[in-house]
């Protein structure tokens, strides 16, 4: 080998080797700072659950609440829909009756009736 070519390869080994040295250092500050951040978020993460727990069991206990409500209402609103069923369709065969002169006539005739009897 030429004292030349000797030269370039032991220049070349310094430097590659601050280099790799220079590259280990950031490798080294690079994990040290991610497992900080990891550090941080698992805290935050903590904090978060520990503080959204009781706003999360609150929630739940009104949407059980405005369930219950809504089932009640509901159940109201069913009876309420019989009871005017009900009462609408015995008032309309009612009036259709009375529109047909089978119920007004039956009361006028058997009033006739009971009143020709008495004279």
């Amino acid at each position: 080998m030429t004292p030349l070519l000797e030269w370039g390869l032991f220049s070349f080994i310094i430097i590659f080797s601050i280099v790799l040295i220079v590259i280990a250092f950031y490798l080294v500050k690079f994990l040290q700072e991610s497992t900080l951040a990891m550090i941080n978020i698992k805290d935050i993460t903590e904090t978060t659950k520990k503080e959204l727990e009781p706003a999360l069991k609150s929630i739940n206990n009104i949407l059980v609440t405005v369930s219950n409500v809504s089932t009640a209402t509901n159940k109201q609103f069913e009876t309420v829909k019989k009871i005017l069923t009900t009462l609408l369709g015995a008032s309309c065969f009612a009036f259709s009756k009375a529109k047909n002169g089978g119920f007004i006539n039956g009361l006028l005739s058997g009033f006739k009736l009971f009143s020709k009897k008495r004279r």
